[in-house]
Order: C-alpha cells, then sequence, then structure tokens
C-alpha cells in the first residue's frame, strides 16, 4: 500500500513599498488574477502584506511559483508593491 504524503507548500510575502499603492485587500484580488487558477492557495492579508500560502505539486515547484509571483508584480496594477526581502525596485 502506497501512503501518499500531503504536498508540501511555499509562503510568499509581498508588502506595500509605496504608499500610494492601492492596500492590500484589492491588490489581493488583482494578485490572484495574474496566478494561474489551478494553483491551490490560502492567502492572508493586511492594509501593507499579502500573504500567499501555496499548495506545491507537479504543476509547479518552490522557485516556479516565486518566480511567478514576482513575475505578477511586475505588472503596473500592482505598481508600489515588492516581494518582500527584496529591495524596492527588485
Amino acid at each position: 500500500m502506497t501512503v501518499e504524503r500531503p504536498a508540501g507548500y511555499v509562503d510568499v510575502e509581498a508588502v506595500r513599498a509605496d504608499g500610494r499603492a492601492p492596500a492590500g485587500a484589492p491588490t489581493l484580488v488583482r494578485l490572484l488574477a495574474l496566478l494561474p487558477g489551478h494553483w491551490p492557495c490560502t492567502e492572508a492579508v493586511g492594509p501593507d502584506w499579502i500573504r500567499l500560502r501555496i499548495v506545491l505539486g507537479p504543476y509547479a515547484g518552490e522557485s516556479a511559483v516565486r518566480e511567478a509571483v514576482r513575475t505578477a508584480l511586475t505588472d503596473p496594477a500592482l505598481r508600489g508593491w515588492r516581494l518582500a526581502g527584496t529591495a524596492p525596485g527588485g
């Protein structure tokens, strides 16, 4: 008998780097719209931060998930937001 292990996950956090940028809740909706819809995830949001917990699987590993979020954050609708732990503009 094969025992299936639960899939791993990755937490990705974005922070508002520009106070003129929209707050967390509307930004979360925009961010999710730019990510693959088949990625299972949960989210937490505050006025200046967004945290996505994305389940890893055969569709994407940790580096692919982080790259997709980083790329999505370059969309003009998300201007003023960046990945936590990165320099502004990075």
